[in-house]
């Protein structure tokens, strides 16, 4: 048997690291391992039929901001174009929770379309895991995060709005810009096309409906 045939592939390679990177730590206010969220958040990019190098980004895409890992090390492992996606989804945490969280909302308007798929699908898979702990334990769910449901509604609204505004592509397959009433003035948005086929030069238009139908969901209650 080759080497080649023994070798580990680079998304196996990219599970061990982020697993070894995140060891001890757990998702916010449960004893489920981390790891489940950056392995989850790759396997909704698989199957989105995304690249293999953006799927390894998915994989790796909390590293460097939430573990010791620096962008040096996964260029040298992974290459230029995961480390550049990675940094693309790392918040500073030297700032205050609103002050992160809007200047990667800002970021995201001028974002690349993988910057844009990688955060689409971990968005998605956080709420799923919201919506899924809801059913099991109702409004308490929200006590596990900054601000409680007002302020999280904010933050994946002003997401979606984002990366919506920031794609092109997505607007001219009919993605809609709807103003909602919320206090927050937060804009909804709604797509008439979630068929549309994905473009080199666009952001996935399957996770981003998703993403959508997921804000939806929780926030309004319905799609």
């Amino acid at each position: 048997m080759t080497q080649n045939c023994t070798r580990k592939n680079q998304i196996e390679e990219a599970i061990e690291v982020a697993a070894e990177a995140h060891h001890g730590q757990y998702r916010k206010g449960t004893r489920t391992p981390y790891i489940t969220h950056p392995y989850a958040v790759g396997l909704i990019l698989m199957e989105a039929g995304c690249t293999e190098v953006v799927i390894i980004a998915g994989i790796l895409h909390d590293t460097v901001e939430d573990t010791d890992l620096t962008l040096d090390f996964i260029r040298e492992r992974f290459g230029d174009a995961v480390a550049t996606i990675v940094d693309g989804c790392s918040e500073n945490k030297t700032l205050r929770w609103r002050a992160r969280k809007t200047e990667r909302i800002e970021a995201l308007r001028t974002a690349s379309p993988e910057v844009c798929t990688v955060t689409c699908a971990d968005k998605l898979h956080n709420l799923r895991t919201i919506i899924s702990e809801y059913d099991d334990i109702g409004d308490s769910v929200w006590d596990r995060f900054h601000g409680g449901v007002e302020d999280q509604a904010w933050y994946y609204r002003s997401i979606l709005s984002a990366i919506a505004d920031r794609d092109t592509t997505l607007q001219r397959n009919g993605v809609h810009a709807k103003l909602s009433t919320h206090a927050n003035g937060a804009v909804q948005h709604e797509t008439d096309d979630p068929e549309t086929p994905t473009s080199l030069d666009a952001i996935n238009p399957q996770l981003f409906r998703q993403f959508q139908q997921a804000v939806a969901y929780l926030f309004e209650g319905e799609y």
